[in-house]
């Protein structure tokens, strides 16, 4: 793998940034350099903002390899071990390991998963219930 990029490369993983895909451009700079996620996150970053890149360290006491771990958590859509992960390594409380995260998805782009919660969904089925109850003693 390479360590620096092409000028063509970089012009790639700038379209990517500008068209809302960062983490597009992440996986882009990851598979090119052979780097962890990490750093490629912070070198997309600083490509972004036209500085130098070079690797640079997101969290202070985080090692690449949990930075990796948390980001596949994200990307498989699971927040709450993203946080568990962060909380166990960092040793920062239960609220800072969330906002940490939220934050990380803020910045990669990464957006909840939508839909309805269980007590969302228990709630709408009790309706339904109720509703055809009322049609059943009419």
């Amino acid at each position: 793998m390479a360590d620096e990029l092409t000028e063509d490369q970089v012009n790639q993983i700038r379209r990517q940034v500008q068209a809302g895909r960062k983490l597009a451009a992440v996986k882009l700079y990851k598979d090119w350099t052979g780097s962890s996620l990490l750093t490629a996150k912070n070198n997309v970053e600083r490509i972004q903002t036209g500085s130098e890149v070079e690797p640079v360290g997101f969290a202070s006491g985080l090692t690449d390899d949990v930075m990796d771990e948390i980001l596949d958590a994200l990307q498989r859509g699971k927040k709450l071990e993203a946080i568990k992960l962060y909380k166990a390594s960092s040793g920062k409380m239960l609220m800072e390991s969330k906002e940490f995260v939220e934050d990380l998805m803020k910045e990669l782009g990464i957006e909840e998963p939508g839909g309805i919660g269980c007590g969302t969904a228990a709630l709408l089925l009790i309706s339904i219930m109720l509703v055809c109850a009322g049609k059943l003693i009419a």
